[in-house]
């Protein structure tokens, strides 16, 4: 996994060398950050509220979300995913004058109504750069766990294993491999068609399985020889 940093974004990049072993400046042509994994990338637009605020007053967001959502891939990666982060509170953006502007409260819920269901973006609104970087480390381990595409989890309740369905106790064995989520261990077991033809494979027959990468192979491989 390598994270790519806008050059204007010198601020965060140190933040992110604390936590993830490959971060590196680069002019990217839309979004703040990039994530690229083995066989697909997620990309991050960044804004501080005050210039998510005017961004929009200015029109200059639209222009810089359609670059996004335009874009099929970046460095030769397939994009997966496009988020927009916004940090910083918008009760510490408004004066008390604009606090009970209901105009102004109309424009911004008409616009992050554009962003999520227009544009097709997702919003998510956090406190400060530290929630960022958070918020980043969280989001690639479960991507790299398969976690945010993997069907909602019955927390209501949990049976013990013994009284799961056979095929939905080996995806459960399998899920709790290293970089495995469910997505990936149904993946699995839907190409090989057992545990043991998992466990026999090799790289490249591993390789075959969608969302399978090289590095994941390897790590897959590596844990039943």
């Amino acid at each position: 996994m390598k994270i790519l940093v806008d050059h204007r974004e010198g601020q965060i990049k140190s933040a992110l060398e604390e936590i993830f072993d490959e971060v590196e400046f680069d002019l990217l042509p839309f979004g703040d950050i990039a994530i690229l994994f083995d066989d697909y990338a997620v990309i991050l637009e960044r804004k501080s509220i005050h210039d998510f605020i005017n961004s929009i007053r200015s029109n200059r967001l639209w222009e810089q979300l359609l670059k996004m959502v335009k874009a099929k891939e970046i460095k030769g990666v397939k994009i997966k995913r496009k988020l927009l982060l916004v940090h910083g509170s918008i009760l510490d953006f408004l004066g008390m004058e604009d606090f009970y502007n209901e105009k102004l409260w109309a424009s911004i819920s008409g616009a992050l109504m554009e962003i999520v269901y227009v544009y097709g973006i997702p919003v998510f609104f956090l406190e400060n750069n530290d929630a960022v970087i958070t918020f980043l480390r969280i989001l690639c381990s479960r991507e790299m766990k398969g976690a945010n595409d993997s069907p909602p989890k019955a927390r209501w309740f949990r049976k013990a294993l013994r009284e799961l369905p056979e095929k939905d106790m080996k995806v459960y064995l399998l899920s709790s491999l290293p970089n495995v989520g469910e997505v990936l261990a149904r993946n699995l077991l839907n190409h090989f068609g057992s545990i043991s033809r998992i466990a026999n494979a090799g790289i490249e027959e591993l390789k075959l399985v969608e969302g399978i990468g090289d590095k994941r192979a390897r790590q897959i491989y590596e844990l039943f020889h």
